[in-house]
């Protein structure tokens, strides 16, 4: 998904028809989709070395949901998820959504 958007924003900021004003805001969404990965990476690589191994995170909007490839959780641990999603993802604890395996 992330893919197809950066390519269509790309589209717009390569057209010679498009205005400078399209061509700003299609930089900024890059930027903006950039950051989002980076935070989703850096988030995932922190669950994986708190033992969380086969861990996915998905964001739609403020919704974030979280896969954990683990049978069962502690809630030590479901709180350890919330801290890391809401510092790197800068997201309220209500709009996070864990699940297990």
């Amino acid at each position: 998904m992330y893919s197809q958007m950066l390519e269509s924003y790309q589209k717009i900021i390569d057209s010679s028809s498009a205005i400078t004003e399209q061509k700003t805001i299609a930089h900024q969404e890059i930027n903006k989709i950039n950051e989002l990965q980076n935070a989703i990476m850096i988030a995932e690589n922190l669950l994986s070395t708190k033992g969380f191994q086969n861990n996915v995170i998905f964001v739609n909007g403020d919704s974030i949901s979280v896969i954990i490839g683990k049978e069962d959780l502690s809630q030590d641990e479901v709180a350890q998820i919330q801290n890391i999603i809401s510092r790197e993802l800068d997201a309220q604890v209500e709009n996070i959504h864990i699940s297990k395996k």
